[in-house]
């Protein structure tokens, strides 16, 4: 279903800014302004971060006494470790769906907005504070585009038999890799094209 409907709003925002022909759609990567609609893929991609973050575990060297807000005293020279992974699927975070995926966690009411947490302490795969990670607009960019790219053009299905393990490291990362089959798509105008 969420494949359905990001492959919806990615053709409805092709079909708008490069016409109806479909085509066109694949002549080039999604461009920054067409990247910037695909709000339904950026829920997805939050979804999947906070699920499956880039980097499992952080830590933070505390360089003057300190006390977190629990009240526990963080001397200096100590080193603080903390799981993002775990936050990510953590019921007094996240609620009783902590462990489903589901991007519109990530949407307004409406559904047409990305809203991150109001508390932006919450999802913590870029960091968060005043050391949250520089490059996060430029990630979520380059994932849109090559989620866009790969999506449009090929249907995805697991080849079967084959076992997807995470394996944690400073990077999480599939131990024995993603085997997928890829098929091309065949491209049809945006209220169809969820069905192909």
């Amino acid at each position: 279903v969420c494949v359905e409907k990001i492959l919806a709003e990615l053709t409805e925002v092709l079909a708008e800014t490069r016409g109806g022909d479909s085509r066109r759609w694949t002549d080039e990567a999604v461009d920054f302004e067409e990247a910037d609609k695909l709000v339904y893929l950026k829920a997805a991609l939050a979804e999947t971060l906070r699920l499956y973050p880039s980097v499992p575990e952080d830590s933070k060297y505390a360089v003057e006494d300190d006390v977190l807000p629990d009240g526990t005293v963080v001397p200096a020279g100590s080193t603080v470790t903390y799981s993002i992974y775990s936050v990510g699927r953590m019921k007094s975070v996240w609620g009783e769906d902590c462990m489903e995926f589901k991007p519109e966690r990530w949407l307004s009411v409406q559904g047409n907005r990305f809203e991150p947490p109001k508390d932006g302490y919450k999802f913590v795969a870029f960091n968060a504070g005043p050391r949250t990670c520089l490059g996060k607009d430029l990630a979520y960019l380059q994932m849109k585009s090559v989620a866009a790219a790969v999506l449009i053009r090929y249907r995805l299905l697991p080849v079967p038999g084959h076992r997807v393990q995470q394996k944690m490291s400073l990077t999480l990362f599939m131990k024995y890799g993603l085997r997928v089959f890829l098929y091309p798509r065949q491209l049809q105008k945006p209220n169809s094209a969820a069905s192909h």
